[in-house]
This record gives structure tokens, sequence and C-alpha cells, in this order.
């Protein structure tokens, strides 16, 4: 959640944080103002309130936006996959409202976008366009780290050692949700997920703390781009009142381990994708990105801890 969230009703950030999780697994599906209101067990006006205070968007400017970003990128990454089905995975339920949502929010239509050069299709050089009932639009001011800056580097960035192809089994994770609107964001989000966590005995010396990507600032300002805090879960939990829990699921990641800061992951995960795959034979199967840390993040800076980035990948057509 965004920084403000710290300062909400500690009952109402439960609340939301639980909304939140339904929209992230659910955004494809029904995520009316009713059925958002319902799971955090308020009225719809007392819910949008509430919900709007806490995340600066409303309900629907919120799902509006995260369906417009995920079709962004999934035209962008999986260049083979008809528009239509994109609209209709990423929830829309029609082609011309997927057409006209997505011309309104970034000034061309998905198949110009698609055809753009990746340095022409960032938010630096983008022009949104201004809707008065859809999503918050403008570019942040603070948005420092754009597709061009990674695209002129792209050729210097090397992973070492290079990344690999491995299979890796199913994990369930316990998790928090922030974003990355403020450096301290990861540590907070682990520290809020160990106060849950260490009264339940959940916090092991071989505990494995896991950071989860749920977008990057390619068509996402970086004050709102989703990030998951979690730590593995070894044993079934009685209650997980005040937390969520999610399941990484069992397939071939590329991975490769690293450390330095958020610039840096995201350096690396460009290159991955730009200049890695294709040549392993592979292609990403999924928009997300896990990392392993090889210590607890709450109690060091996330650009020094070593970890492991896992990326679901699929042989390439």
């Amino acid at each position: 959640m965004h920084k403000p969230d710290h300062h909400i009703n500690p009952e109402y950030r439960q609340r939301i944080l639980r909304v939140l999780h339904y929209i992230n697994l659910n955004l494809a599906g029904d995520v009316s103002l009713e059925t958002l209101a319902g799971i955090a067990s308020y009225s719809p006006f007392h819910f949008q309130k509430i919900f709007s205070a806490a995340i600066s968007e409303s309900p629907k400017q919120y799902v509006m936006r995260l369906r417009l970003e995920r079709a962004a990128h999934h035209l962008k990454v999986f260049q083979n996959l008809p528009v239509v089905e994109i609209a209709m995975g990423c929830g829309f339920s029609s082609p011309s409202i997927f057409a006209r949502a997505f011309r309104n929010y970034y000034g061309f239509s998905a198949e110009e976008f698609r055809e753009m050069p990746l340095e022409k299709g960032s938010p630096n050089t983008l022009q949104f366009k201004t809707n008065k009932t859809g999503p918050a639009l403008e570019v942040s001011d603070h948005w420092n780290y754009g597709i061009v800056k990674q695209m002129e580097k792209l050729p210097d960035i090397h992973i070492v050692p290079s990344p690999t192809i491995n299979t890796f089994p199913s994990l369930q994770i316990a998790c928090y949700q922030t974003t990355l609107s403020h450096p301290e964001n990861i540590s907070f989000a682990f520290k809020s997920l160990l106060q849950w966590a260490i009264p339940h005995d959940m916090v092991a010396p071989d505990t494995r703390y896991i950071g989860i990507w749920l977008d990057v600032p390619f068509y996402t300002s970086p004050d709102k781009c989703r990030y998951i805090a979690g730590i593995e879960l070894k044993n079934e939990i009685k209650t997980h009142k005040g937390i969520d829990l999610l399941t990484m699921n069992e397939g071939k990641y590329a991975n490769f381990s690293m450390s330095g800061n958020l610039e840096s992951t995201l350096d690396k995960l460009m290159a991955l994708n730009h200049k890695y795959l294709a040549e392993m034979g592979y292609e990403i199967a999924e928009i997300i990105c896990y990392e392993i840390f090889d210590e607890c993040p709450s109690s060091m800076p996330y650009n020094e801890i070593n970890r492991r980035l896992l990326v679901p990948v699929k042989p390439a057509k």
C-alpha cells in the first residue's frame, strides 16, 4: 500500500489489504464495488471512502489502471498473443470497451502500442489523456527510471553467473503487500509480516524470505508498483487473520543470483528478457518475479542482501 497507509486505522488497513489480495487474484473476474465492499465487510459507500483514502485511487480507478497496465505488459511481452485475447484475459468485457479504454489511457491503440519501439513506449514519452471517469492518468513527477534509460545501457548489463533454467517446487507463502513509493517500504512490509509470523511460530532459522514483484516500472509508475513481502509456510496454519496467503506454482523458472538496489534488479530483469532467454530457447510465461533472500529484509537494507531471482518461463514458440 502507499506510504500514507501507515497513518490509517489498523483495522481499515487489514481489510484493504484483504481486498488488494483478492484483486490481485481476480483481476479478470468479479471486482465490482459491491463484491469488494463485501470482502471488506463494509457498505459500498464506506468502503469506497476508506479505500480511496488508503490507495489514493477509487476502487474503479485502481482496477481499471491495473487492467490497462497488465494489458500493456502483455502486448509487449507476448507478441504473438492476439489483442482480443489479451483484452479478455485482463478483465475487459468486450474488445470495443478495451480499445476505447486503452486509447484513452495511453493515447494510442493497442495495435499501435505493440508496434512502438520500447524506448518510445515508456511513461517518459507516452502522452496520457485525461478522463474524468477513468483511472488517474498523470505520470508521476518523481518518475526517474524509464525504459529509455534501461535500453541505452542494456548492452553493458550482464548477469554473472549466467541465468539457468530449473524446475522449482510449489511454495506456500504468507504475505503482506506494499508499493515501491518509498525506499524503505520493502523493509516496512517485512517488519509488518513478522509482527504476525513470530507470535504464530512461523519463523525458524531456516525460514525463507520471499519478495514478489507484481509490477515493474515500465508502464506503471514506481510509486504504484505493487510488491509483496512473504515468508515460506512449511506447516498448515490455524488462522491467517491479518495476513494473506498465495502459492508460487511448481514449474520452470529462469533464475540467477544477485545483490544491489531496485534499479539493479530491474536492469537484470530487462537483460534477462532481451539478452538471455531467447538464446536459451525460452520466453517469459507469466509477468511476475520472485526473489528469495539469503537474509531477512526487515533487518538489512535491500541493496545489501544477496538474493535469487526467479522468473517463470516456457519453451519459446
